[in-house]
């Protein structure tokens, strides 16, 4: 699995865990695809690109599962089964 994070500074312990078991999910559903992280200064950008297609609805309902279990609200974008790549924001303000 390739990750690459853009626009990071010194990162909290909690947000290390998270990028961890994030990409322990993806591993275990396609552990070819492609992730990339990105920070602004009110969210973090994440974009999926599925080495196949096939994988698509699996990885979105394994991010589905994960973030349920810690209530956190995902807002994907619309154009996911488009443009081959899964997005979605999840916003650094409570």
């Amino acid at each position: 699995m390739e990750i690459e994070k853009k626009f990071f500074n010194i990162l909290t312990e909690n947000e290390i865990n998270y990028f961890a078991q994030l990409e322990g999910v993806l591993s275990s559903v396609d552990e070819l695809c492609c992730l990339q992280i990105t920070r602004t200064p009110y969210n973090y950008n994440f974009r999926i690109a599925p080495s196949l297609p096939k994988y698509t609805n699996n990885i979105i309902e394994e991010l589905i599962k994960f973030h349920n279990l810690f209530s956190i609200r995902l807002d994907f974008s619309k154009s996911m089964k488009t443009c081959a790549a899964i997005n979605f924001k999840l916003s650094l303000e409570n």
